[in-house]
């Protein structure tokens, strides 16, 4: 599975290079690799690859911004790359363009909501009651960019990386027979 350690390290690269090129917070094709490799990657790598991507990723960024290595943002980042393998296994046994795409914009709400929920839960500068959840969803905190722009971001990445992730995969697998596994081309031509 040579490319798909290559395909996990050029994820984390393209995350750990956004601070120095620019671009949207939370543009990043994580969860598309979340998504895509629960069906594409062979076991362990379906789910480990994404959380490798993650660990390595989050490190590199956790040190530029002055953190430490690992925090609890981390985690939970971790656990809703988890719930969106889960939901690329669901996916890929309904096989279709439609179901590819609803995946992306639900791993884009299982992202965000998990991460900013955690937030909310975790940071003293939120209200813990449902108007203090509700802050963390849409504008955040003062002094930083309002939370709704991250989903923004993730919409528009997680859409567009799952479109070329399962692009690419089916090309190849129509082009070298029996090397990858398609998900398309097994469903019914309607």
């Amino acid at each position: 599975m040579r490319w798909a350690i290559l395909l996990i390290g050029g994820v984390a690269l393209f995350r750990c290079l956004r601070p120095w090129v620019g671009g949207p917070e939370n543009f990043a094709p994580l969860a598309a690799l979340a998504l895509c490799g629960a069906f594409y990657f062979q076991k362990p790598w379906n789910w480990a690859g994404p959380l490798l991507a993650l660990l390595i990723s989050d490190a590199v960024l956790n040190l530029h911004y002055g953190q430490p290595v690992f925090t609890l943002n981390t985690v939970g980042a971790a656990g809703a790359y988890l719930l969106i393998v889960e939901l690329g296994r669901w996916v890929a046994s309904r096989p279709s363009w439609g179901t590819w795409l609803g995946g992306a914009l639900a791993s884009s709400l299982i992202f965000y909501l998990v991460t900013n929920s955690l937030s909310w839960w975790t940071n003293v500068g939120y209200d813990k009651s449902p108007a203090g959840w509700w802050q963390a969803l849409t504008i955040g905190l003062p002094g930083f960019p309002p939370t709704w722009t991250f989903l923004r971001a993730s919409v528009i990445s997680d859409l567009l990386f799952t479109v070329l992730f399962v692009a690419a995969i089916e090309w190849s697998a129509r082009r070298h027979p029996g090397k990858v596994r398609p998900v398309l081309s097994l469903a019914p031509v309607r």
